[in-house]
């Protein structure tokens, strides 16, 4: 069948009538979404422009997010009786800095009768006090705001309160080293002969300083390698006139601390490091305390009575984990 024009002019009507119904619809929609768009940016200028001409919007640089201003205090065993209080940057926040920490610290603490001391420990400054002052202390501390507090656990303080005393005269008497000033500590580097001043490393010498300030007591922990020897055969060198120096070591290292000592310490002759290889070598029996005794775990165990009859100025314990309270044999017999 033929189409008659008719039809076609009817078709043709129909089609445009589609297309300009698609077209408004579409210029709707996209009048809705500009309208959405816009709705949530600020207006940049009330000049009209023209359509298509549409400027790039400009924003402003965002003013910073202000941290809050909050740091930690580190609450650390310093001496047998003392303890001490670092403040230390805590993450997430901003650091008020080392000054405004101790004012704050010092504040907090104005209130109780407390004694302080200052000192610098390597790049850090931090503050002395009384371990006897603790609860005090660390109870103004808890007080303060926009503080955190990183405390000394209640057994470790226990521990160290009876560790630090021993009975003597039918009544316990305290056996804790004095916390010595940085004088006294240059004063004692000064009796280091100059070999063994040279040879320290200064991270080494930080870690004679370290133990000279708690009059020897202290733990060195270095990782192998690093010269815990040398450190420890220094910390001895300067309270060797004080008395003789006890060498606890495991039974193969004897002859190593007696070649590192003279090595280090030329005033120390071989005649003044006595090694201690059985019942035979007890310090009992010898007409002349030297400056140095060397003994293993094992013997020291067996001689325990004439080793704790005597007063020793320094006492080294090397590899110090052999201590333990295990019936595990730790070294073979002798």
């Amino acid at each position: 069948m033929e189409i008659t024009g008719e039809q076609r002019r009817r078709a043709e009507a129909n089609r445009l009538a589609a297309l300009e119904k698609r077209k408004r619809l579409a210029e709707a929609a996209a009048a809705r979404d500009g309208e959405w768009k816009l709705s949530g940016c600020q207006k940049t200028s009330t000049q009209a422009l023209p359509r298509g001409d549409v400027p790039p919007l400009q924003q402003g640089p965002r003013a910073p997010v202000e941290q809050p201003c909050r740091f930690r205090v580190v609450l650390e065993i310093c001496s047998p009786d003392e303890f001490c209080v670092t403040p230390q940057p805590l993450p997430g926040f901003s650091f008020p800095g080392e000054a405004e920490c101790f004012r704050k610290i010092d504040a907090c603490l104005s209130s109780a009768a407390v004694l302080c001391c200052t000192e610098i420990m390597g790049q850090r400054k931090t503050s002395i006090y009384k371990l006897k002052d603790y609860e005090i202390i660390s109870g103004h501390l808890r007080r303060l705001q926009g503080l955190q507090l990183h405390e000394v656990p209640y057994k470790t303080r226990m521990a160290i309160e009876k560790s630090c005393c021993h009975f003597a005269g039918e009544r316990w008497t305290s056996g804790r080293a004095p916390h010595l000033p940085d004088n006294e500590v240059d004063e004692l580097l000064s009796k280091l002969p100059k070999l063994l001043r040279d040879a320290l490393l200064p991270f080494q010498l930080e870690g004679v300083r370290f133990g000279l300030r708690r009059g020897g007591s202290c733990l060195i922990a270095d990782e192998m390698g690093l010269g815990k020897t040398i450190q420890a055969i220094a910390i001895a060198c300067c309270f060797i006139s004080e008395g003789p120096i006890l060498v606890i070591c495991p039974a193969v290292l004897r002859f190593s601390w007696a070649e590192e000592l003279e090595h280090w310490v030329p005033f120390c002759l071989p005649t003044d490091i006595h090694l201690v290889f059985g019942h035979q070598d007890n310090v009992d029996h010898l007409e002349r305390f030297p400056k140095v005794v060397v003994i293993s775990y094992t013997m020291l165990h067996r001689l325990r009575r004439s080793m704790l009859k005597r007063h020793w100025a320094l006492v080294i314990v090397d590899e110090s984990h052999n201590i333990r309270c295990t019936k595990k044999a730790l070294e073979c017999e002798e």
